[in-house]
């Protein structure tokens, strides 16, 4: 089972969707496994029903030429698989898990429905597709302008802070539950230049892997040096997590502050 899979923290992150909201829309759908590297949904599916992703990982992908895979998307627990749409459009992608996933299936036209009578839930619905196009601007930007170990340093910071909201990862790391193959397509790198660019940046002390953990030893450093700021995930839709603020200890005190 996927170390992603903390159900008490599910909740649709980029919309901030109350708690009781929240399991009121997923007690429309049918939950199902998937297991992993398999297909969630193929380029061209009608969206008569929407995708959350409950426990694993999954993305977003595109084939070129000769089975060529480009990543145009990480989905992490709490996320729909699809961003959301009021009206019936065909997906220019393909969904795939990454890991061993469980999905809960909703219909569009029974989530609408109740969006139309719940502000709270609209506004929520509202704001994941939102954020859904800013993190698609952001991977653009990152690939087309940040040199290699920038534009990994980037997709490391974007992922420990989605899964932060979700309570799936600390100011020290997360558990790293893909491979080199996956992050090289998600960055359009080479697999060998991904490992060299990851080397790279443990050599410097921001990065460290151990037990398909990555560790982060100081955030504050890879983030300046990735250019990061969180702002276009829209963190102000949800209560602040109170790990790095001062006086305050992380929520995850299990793993403790590895050494520099």
């Amino acid at each position: 089972m996927s170390t992603y899979a903390n159900s008490s923290s599910l909740k649709l992150a980029r919309g901030a969707i109350p708690e009781p909201e929240l399991s009121d829309a997923l007690s429309l759908g049918r939950r199902r496994f998937v297991e992993g590297r398999q297909e969630i949904s193929t380029r061209g599916t009608e969206n008569v029903q929407f995708t959350v992703l409950v426990r694993g990982i999954a993305c977003r992908y595109q084939i070129f030429g000769e089975g060529g895979r480009a990543i145009v998307g990480l989905i992490l627990p709490g996320d729909f698989t699809v961003p959301f749409v009021s009206e019936p459009t065909r997906a220019d992608f393909g969904v795939m898990t990454l890991t061993p996933s469980e999905i809960v299936e909703i219909s569009r036209a029974e989530l609408w429905a109740r969006a139309q009578n719940n502000l709270g839930l609209s506004r929520a619905l509202n704001r994941s597709t939102i954020v859904d196009g800013a993190i698609a601007r952001a991977w653009l930007a990152n690939v087309s302008r940040q040199p290699a170990d920038k534009r990994l340093a980037h997709l490391l910071c974007e992922l420990r802070h989605r899964l932060a909201r979700v309570g799936l990862a600390d100011e020290y790391g997360f558990p790293l539950l893909f491979t080199q193959l996956d992050l090289a397509d998600a960055l359009g790198l080479s697999v060998v230049h991904v490992n060299r660019v990851l080397q790279g940046l443990k050599k410097v002390g921001l990065v460290r892997s151990e037990n398909h953990r990555m560790i982060f030893p100081d955030l504050g450093a890879l983030e300046q040096f990735a250019g990061f700021s969180p702002n276009y995930l829209h963190p102000g839709a949800i209560e602040e997590n109170r790990e790095r603020q001062p006086g305050t200890q992380p929520s995850h005190t299990a793993h403790a502050r590895p050494a520099p």
